[in-house]
Protein backbone atom coordinates (compact mmCIF):
# COMPACT_ATOMS: atom_id res chain seq x y z
CA UNK A 1 0.00 0.00 0.00
CA UNK A 2 1.36 3.64 -1.17
CA UNK A 3 1.97 6.19 1.33
CA UNK A 4 -0.73 7.72 3.99
CA UNK A 5 -2.31 10.94 2.25
CA UNK A 6 -5.25 13.51 2.53
CA UNK A 7 -6.54 12.95 -1.21
CA UNK A 8 -6.01 8.91 -1.44
CA UNK A 9 -6.60 7.74 -4.85
CA UNK A 10 -9.40 5.39 -5.11
CA UNK A 11 -11.36 6.06 -8.23
CA UNK A 12 -10.43 4.16 -11.68
CA UNK A 13 -10.49 5.82 -15.30
CA UNK A 14 -10.20 4.17 -18.29
CA UNK A 15 -9.73 5.17 -21.70
CA UNK A 16 -7.67 4.69 -25.09
CA UNK A 17 -5.02 6.66 -26.04
CA UNK A 18 -2.87 6.20 -29.32
CA UNK A 19 0.90 5.14 -29.10
CA UNK A 20 2.66 7.96 -29.62
CA UNK A 21 -0.13 9.81 -26.53
CA UNK A 22 1.81 6.85 -24.42
CA UNK A 23 5.01 8.15 -25.30
CA UNK A 24 4.63 11.18 -24.67
CA UNK A 25 3.31 10.65 -21.12
CA UNK A 26 6.24 8.51 -20.49
CA UNK A 27 8.69 11.07 -21.83
CA UNK A 28 7.20 13.70 -19.32
CA UNK A 29 7.12 11.25 -16.63
CA UNK A 30 10.72 10.34 -16.91
CA UNK A 31 11.80 13.81 -17.40
CA UNK A 32 10.10 14.43 -14.09
CA UNK A 33 10.83 10.91 -12.78
CA UNK A 34 8.02 10.25 -11.76
CA UNK A 35 5.12 7.84 -12.53
CA UNK A 36 2.94 8.35 -15.57
CA UNK A 37 -0.48 8.88 -13.44
CA UNK A 38 1.99 11.77 -11.56
CA UNK A 39 2.98 13.46 -15.03
CA UNK A 40 -0.81 13.52 -16.09
CA UNK A 41 -2.23 15.07 -13.06
CA UNK A 42 0.65 17.69 -13.03
CA UNK A 43 -0.47 18.69 -16.68
CA UNK A 44 -4.32 18.90 -15.88
CA UNK A 45 -2.60 21.16 -13.01
CA UNK A 46 -1.03 23.03 -15.76
CA UNK A 47 -4.13 23.14 -17.46
CA UNK A 48 -6.67 24.48 -15.26
CA UNK A 49 -3.87 27.11 -14.34
CA UNK A 50 -4.15 28.42 -17.34
CA UNK A 51 -7.35 28.54 -18.17
CA UNK A 52 -8.05 29.79 -14.54
CA UNK A 53 -10.06 26.87 -13.23
CA UNK A 54 -8.26 26.87 -9.81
Amino acid sequence: MGRPTDNPRTEKIGFRLSKQEIKDIEKCAAAMGTQRVNAVTEGIRLLKKELGLD
